[in-house]
């Protein structure tokens, strides 16, 4: 860089896997250890939309703290969810391997569009074989479906995740989880107000783009040669390969983030004490439980969004806050 008169740092970031997304439902890549009480650790939902809400400021490190502040806050639609399969893990060198399978034969017709129904499934022998098999298992998950025939989104078609099971013992969670097939769970036996948790979701699709708009590279004089909008080298005549690290043309948005330590503001069961007059653009109603939570999160409205305990240590101790209003103004003008 001798040569040039102005400094060229790297453009965009690689810290980022800027790949498409292979489902629109997210699936967590890691769980964090779990010793307490039997519980899911995960919950579905969908996202709504956004307002505002005034809050008193509870940190008592902040400068803020018991102040009324005005923060932004995001409405995640959250249905009950169904519970009708466990399976059991089992770690190698290779990653996890599936050892145990049990399903329920209750099932709801929605489910039926997504997954066949087995012939002459036997559940009790495949209980047996699952029972047998609890000293091998090293993680247990719980297959879950979402309901989104109850809220407003127009989607009939459930989907489906996988959600481990948090347990002190193997045994006490198989039991947990055995006690929750065919049966609905709700957002409160997960979470309570005032917790941390990931929220995991797909980002807004923008289709494929070139370096300008993908990597916010500096568009070149009018008298380049070949190109404007594109980098003026893509790399030196050896090593005669394009590195990984120069801003390309491709895939821009459809990724899979996650947002760590979202606080949950509150959860409720009222959609009229949250939603805006003539209901959120582009959704509607909120009709089921829902979750508010602090800050925005990734994926355009009507998209599954999962949240997930938190991964890394909570930044205050975990108590509900208290608001003093949401915003219920229309949002359309």
């Amino acid at each position: 860089m001798g040569h040039r008169r102005v400094s060229a740092p790297h453009r965009s970031s690689l810290g980022y896997r800027r790949v498409r997304a292979r489902r629109i439902v997210p699936s967590p890549r890691a769980w964090p250890e779990y010793d307490g009480s039997s519980k899911l650790m995960g919950f579905l939902g969908f996202k709504a939309g956004m307002t505002h809400c005034v809050y008193v400021v509870d940190r008592l490190r902040s400068h803020l703290v018991n102040r009324e502040v005005t923060v932004s806050v995001t409405v995640v639609e959250t249905p009950p969810m169904v519970v009708f399969g466990l399976r059991g893990y089992n770690k190698t060198p290779y990653g996890l391997e599936i050892i145990a399978d049990l399903r329920t034969l209750e099932r709801k017709d929605e489910l039926k569009r997504k997954v066949k129904t087995p012939k002459n499934y036997d559940f009790e022998k495949t209980k047996k074989i699952f029972e047998e098999k609890l000293d091998e298992i090293d993680e247990l998950r719980a297959i879950v479906h979402t309901q989104p025939h109850l809220t407003g989104i127009g989607m009939k078609t459930p989907s489906i995740a996988e959600i481990k099971i948090g347990y002190k013992s193997i045994n006490e969670g198989y039991e947990y989880g055995l006690s929750l097939l065919g049966k609905e769970v709700l957002i409160r036996d997960v979470f309570k107000p005032g917790e941390f948790v990931d929220s995991i979701g797909v980002t807004k699709g923008k289709g494929f783009q070139g370096p300008v708009k993908r990597h916010g590279v500096k568009i070149l004089q009018h008298k380049s040669k070949g190109t404007k909008r594109g980098v003026g080298s893509i790399g030196p005549w050896t090593p005669g390969r394009t590195m990984w690290t120069i801003p390309r043309y491709g895939q821009m948005g459809f990724n899979v983030r996650t947002e760590y330590n979202k606080r949950i503001m509150q959860i409720g069961s009222d959609g009229a004490e949250i939603v805006p007059k003539g209901g959120f653009v582009n959704y509607g109603l909120v009709k089921n439980n829902y979750v508010l939570l602090k800050g925005s999160i990734p994926g355009t409205k009507k998209r599954t969004v999962m949240l997930r305990e938190p991964m890394r240590k909570a930044p205050q101790p975990e108590k509900e806050p208290r608001i003093l209003y949401i915003s219920t103004e229309s949002q359309q003008g």
